[in-house]
């Protein structure tokens, strides 16, 4: 695996710095990967990885944030058009296993509690990169949660010093928005089962992207939230994939409305 287009540098010993241990890469920006968990907790589960090594989102260039942007917005598109509007997650060193900078995205279409009440009475707001910055400066460790306030409307983020027990709630906040009975199973069993879910996420982010191509050389604007629904082609997609995989998509619930 190469770093940054300009010449980053990987880390020995990293998975994702690995050649060849991310497995299913979705799409690509000059400093930014998109892919596929190794072991979802549900189809749709991606990570947005800095293509050079990283500890965390309070250590990636400031400089790489409309291109964070720009891929958390098609992110957010593609689950709101195939699943459920996004749930953004990073453990920001905090209880992390692979220590480079990843951007969890789940579909899940919300937490189910206040992430500003969560966040008291020290946990802060987040904007966007400068705010992790600040906070890694100042505190180090941290968690990171943006959410939806309510299906249909804007995200809202905090970020969490590194509490056990706000972690806790967080997580089974996110547990029970999942859908998934009787709790997430471990990360080696997801694995052994992956393949499939695997398969019918890069199916459904595939036609979706020739449905929606994106919008070059303008990655901050939200022209790609503009465009028509379109979103027929993922929906169909992800139908067929379920259909050869004998049925619903494992541990989601489907959206019960469309595309707002």
């Amino acid at each position: 695996m190469t770093g940054d287009a300009g010449g980053g540098a990987a880390m020995a010993g990293c998975a994702f710095c690995t050649p060849g241990a991310v497995e299913t890469i979705l799409t690509e920006t000059p400093h930014l990967r998109l892919v596929a968990d190794f072991a979802p907790l549900v189809e749709g589960h991606v990570l947005i990885l800095p293509r050079s090594h990283y500890p965390c989102y309070g250590t990636v260039p400031l400089a790489y944030e409309p291109e964070l942007v720009a891929l958390k917005r098609r992110v957010a598109r593609f689950f709101r058009k195939t699943y459920r509007p996004a749930v953004f997650f990073e453990h920001g060193i905090f209880r992390q296993t692979v220590f480079h900078a990843h951007l969890h995205a789940f579909p899940f279409g919300g937490v189910g509690l206040s992430i500003a009440d969560l966040a008291l009475p020290d946990g802060q707001p987040v904007h966007g990169l400068a705010d992790l910055h600040a906070w890694y400066a100042t505190h180090g460790h941290y968690f990171y949660l943006e959410s939806p306030r309510a299906p249909s409307e804007p995200l809202e983020a905090r970020v969490f010093p590194p509490e056990e027990d706000r972690y806790y709630r967080a997580l089974g906040a996110l547990r029970q928005q999942s859908g998934v009975v009787g709790g997430w199973r471990p990360a080696s069993e997801r694995r052994a089962s992956a393949a499939p879910v695997i398969a019918a996420l890069a199916e459904a982010w595939h036609a979706f992207e020739r449905a929606h191509p994106a919008v070059k050389d303008s990655p901050a604007t939200a022209s790609d939230d503009a465009s028509p629904d379109g979103g027929d082609d993922a929906r169909a997609a992800l139908n067929a994939a379920r259909r050869a995989d004998g049925g619903m998509v494992r541990g989601l619930r489907p959206s019960a409305s469309r595309d707002p």
